[in-house]
């Protein structure tokens, strides 16, 4: 996917009735195009590498051959928002994967990514410093947009509740959620919040 001629989005998609899946499109991302052509460099062309098939949707911001790690970036089992397991709801309609250019890559959502959440994140440890590109996984977007419609809708005041696993991108999800708060404005152009607080019991 390109946005004014600038290669932002990559996807290698995959069909299990040709005998292939989301697996095989990983491998070809670490094996067969990792550091072999330029619009794969990290951070200089590509932010976001899908793998995708009919089920499951694995993403990841840096190709490293062998070391490459993919993240699910799938909705769980029971759809977003749900307890369930891993993996994604039985889509009737249409492709179980297909909330993916339906939902999140579509041009308004893609833009919004890009300058709402997208950014790079610069680690330093001694003298080694390590960087990574953060793009939101599906339940980080999804919970940020909920709260913001609910906000938007019902003004401030109101109680929420947001489960997550470990490991999957909380401090993330309140850091997007408390900057994107702090400049929602109602139907009247009015800010909704004018501080945003956030109590933690972690550094």
């Amino acid at each position: 996917l390109f946005i004014n001629g600038i290669p932002v989005i990559s996807m290698e998609l995959k069909c299990q009735f040709t005998g292939q899946n989301a697996v095989n499109a990983i491998d070809q991302y670490k094996f067969d195009r990792a550091t072999k052509d330029t619009i794969f460099a990290f951070k200089e062309r590509v932010f976001a590498h899908f793998a995708v098939d009919l089920t499951n949707v694995y993403m990841t911001t840096k190709l490293e051959g062998s070391k490459t790690y993919f993240l699910p970036f799938n909705q769980g089992s029971n759809g977003s928002g749900k307890v369930g397991g891993a993996g994604n709801p039985i889509n009737p309609d249409g492709y179980d994967t297909d909330y993916l250019w339906k939902e999140v890559l579509r041009k308004d959502r893609l833009l919004e990514i890009l300058q709402k959440y997208l950014h790079l994140e610069v680690k330093k440890t001694g003298e080694i410093t390590s960087e990574r590109i953060i793009f939101p996984r599906y339940h980080q977007l999804d919970v940020v947009t909920k709260l913001l419609t609910d906000v938007k809708k019902n003004g401030s005041g109101h109680n929420y509740l947001i489960q997550h696993s470990a490991g999957s991108g909380k401090s993330n999800s309140i850091a997007w959620l408390a900057h994107r708060l702090s400049g929602l404005h109602d139907d009247k152009d009015e800010k909704i919040f004018h501080s945003i607080i956030i109590v933690t019991d972690r550094k």
